[in-house]
């Protein structure tokens, strides 16, 4: 069997359910506003973060450049080495070799 509900119980059930919704609602929404701080806390990590990246990426290719113009510059330098002109350099510079036709004329102050 049903029961029948009286007027001010009636009322008394509606206010307990208008309570329990208000309080229902206002968690919602600290939660929500508790998950948007969160989210832009995070969001500001990741753009610093981002950022460092993108200077230390900026960094690197700079490196990267250098590194490729060393790399050009020792491979011209190992194309010369191989030359008869380099060997004849160091011969004249470092073990003082000559050929034989060749004469040298030092000024009268040269230790050498």
């Amino acid at each position: 069997m049903r029961k029948f509900e009286t007027k001010q119980g009636r009322q008394a059930r509606l206010k307990r359910q208008r309570r329990s919704n208000m309080i229902a609602m206002l968690a919602a929404i600290a939660i929500v506003f508790v998950l948007s701080i969160i989210v832009l806390n995070g969001r500001k990590s990741l753009e610093a973060k981002g950022n460092e990246y993108e200077s230390r990426r900026a960094e690197l290719s700079q490196q990267i450049a250098q590194e490729e113009s060393r790399s050009q510059s020792l491979e011209e330098y190992r194309k010369y080495v191989k030359t008869k002109k380099y060997v004849e350099e160091m011969a004249k510079n470092k073990f003082g070799l000559l050929y034989p036709d060749e004469i040298i004329f030092r000024s009268e102050g040269s230790d050498k």
